[in-house]
């Protein structure tokens, strides 16, 4: 081994190998392997260490430094990832499915009640105006029900005309020029009237002068019985002083006998009838009170008949008015218009004479012009953290999103109570699939959610250079940012969770 100096002194030790065939260079690094305790020994050169044995050989090498360097790399990375899952956010979202709906609602066009199709004037896709007539029902039933109506109603008025004639007059003359007919009254039910009410107060008329006729009577007989009751009374002194006179004579002996018995029996007589005067009075009096109590009767029952004919009459128009304006609203239903300017889709009916039923989907008419919103249902544990304002991500299915990029938009309402529908207009067909089984889509948006509602900020988007309009019955799904929170809570939520469900078992 040789050694090699310089001014400074000597620097390494060659080995006697190099010294002599002089093929490698001498190392000027005065690192060494560092391994065992012993003091340091001249660092060999790589290419001596391949003539050692092979412990040797791994106990000279030095470490590598890709090592080391890796090592620091994943600390260092580990800090840089856990710093920034500290400060770094990330965004809490509520995902909601739904379709784009027209803010006044897509219109459905149903019947009233049930009837027979007579003429269809619209198809699908027809633009129409509010007011156009789209479908006629047939309406004789409903004509022969207004015309009933129609024909009572006049009935009623006329009894009530009638009625009240007759009870502001009692005079068949003068009842007569008291009614006033109604409007619309034809010359032969004008002249039945009349003639209904002369016949009606003249009944009336003429069984009041009878009873008045009788109660005279009665009267006339009760002053004769008072006159010969009066000449009775009159004559009664001079028969009883006859009859004394005659007494008298008989008891002196003077006078005849049958004179007074004659005298007597003039007396007793006049005595008798004077009774029988008295009470012959007494009952044409009670005949005469009840002739009156009859005569009364009579007008009270006759205008208490009146009022109870006239108020059921007048109850009876009240009715047959309502009656009427229920045939006019039917008639009216027989030709449906549409309610709002818009366009025809889902004609349900194609054939005339074909039957419909109460409130049956005919047609739906989509609004024009009117802007569009989203209805997305929102399951309930997102409920809670959905507000009014919040922005949201809207995906429309018709267009990949990864392509054609996303519509912004902002929440406007959510719906106090959950909705449990079937079928709304963010519309869940319930179509099968082909094995005849019903979507999972489906079934989910047949549970109760609450339904959120999104506008939307614009209505276009830019498909390969031009401008698309968004159309109502798109599917949509809705990101709604609800929060952010901090990346590592959500890399330890599982745990935390996990942590406080487990454990627990039975």
């Amino acid at each position: 081994m040789a050694v090699t100096k310089n001014s400074s002194g000597p620097v390494a030790v060659t080995p006697p190998f190099c010294a002599y065939n002089r093929v490698c260079t001498v190392s000027r690094e005065p690192k060494t392997a560092h391994i065992l305790p012993w003091p340091r020994t001249p660092l060999r050169h790589e290419q001596e260490r391949q003539f050692l044995p092979a412990a040797l050989e791994i106990v000279e090498t030095p470490p590598s430094p890709v090592g080391r360097l890796t090592a620091l790399i994943i600390i260092l990375f580990f800090c840089l990832a856990l710093a920034w899952s500290w400060f770094g956010h990330v965004d809490i979202i509520a995902t909601a499915q739904g379709q784009l709906v027209p803010t006044g609602k897509i219109k459905v066009l149903q019947p009233l009640e049930s009837g027979i199709v007579r003429d269809i004037h619209t198809q699908d896709g027809d633009k129409v105006r509010t007011g156009d007539l789209l479908i006629t029902l047939d309406d004789t039933e409903v004509l022969a029900d207004r015309d009933k109506a129609m024909h009572l109603l006049k009935q009623a008025k006329l009894d009530v005309a009638r009625l009240t004639a007759l009870r502001n007059q009692t005079n068949p003359e003068q009842a007569v020029d008291a009614f006033v007919p109604p409007e619309s009254v034809s010359p032969d039910e004008l002249q039945l009237a009349r003639s209904f009410i002369w016949a009606q107060a003249a009944e009336q008329q003429a069984k009041t002068e009878s009873l008045e006729q009788q109660i005279g009577q009665k009267i006339a007989e009760a002053e004769e019985i008072r006159a010969n009751i009066e000449k009775l009374n009159a004559t009664m002194p001079i028969l009883e002083e006859r009859d004394a006179i005659r007494t008298r004579l008989l008891a002196e002996q003077v006078g005849d006998k049958f004179q007074w018995l004659d005298a007597e029996q003039a007396l007793m007589e006049a005595k008798h009838n004077l009774i029988v005067q008295d009470r012959q009075l007494v009952e044409i009096d009670a005949a005469r009170q009840s002739l009156q109590r009859q005569k009364d009767q009579a007008i009270a029952e006759y205008d208490h008949q009146l009022l109870s004919d006239l108020s059921d009459s007048e109850q009876d128009v009240s009715g047959y008015t309502q009656d009427l304006v229920k045939a006019e609203r039917r008639l009216v239903e027989t030709k449906l218009r549409a309610p709002i300017d818009g366009v025809v889709q889902q004609l349900a009916i194609h054939t005339l004479g074909g039957v419909v039923t109460p409130a049956q989907q005919l047609l739906q008419i989509v609004p024009d012009d009117q802007s569009l919103i989203l209805e997305t249902k929102v399951a309930n544990a997102d409920v809670g953290f959905i507000r009014a304002g919040q922005e949201a991500q809207i995906k429309v299915e018709t267009y990949n999103f990864t392509r054609y990029g996303l519509v912004h938009g902002h929440v406007i309402s959510i719906s106090p109570d959950v909705v449990t529908e079937d079928k709304r207009a963010i519309g869940v067909s319930g179509d099968q699939n082909s094995d005849g089984k019903t979507s999972q889509s489906d079934t989910t948006n047949q549970s109760p959610a609450y339904i959120a509602r999104i506008a939307p900020d614009t209505l276009t988007m830019k498909i390969d250079g031009r401008d698309e309009t968004l159309k109502p019955g798109m599917a949509v799904t809705a990101e709604i940012k609800t929060g952010s929170r901090r990346i590592l809570q959500y890399l330890l939520s599982p745990i935390r969770e996990y942590q406080e469900d487990s454990i627990r078992e039975r």
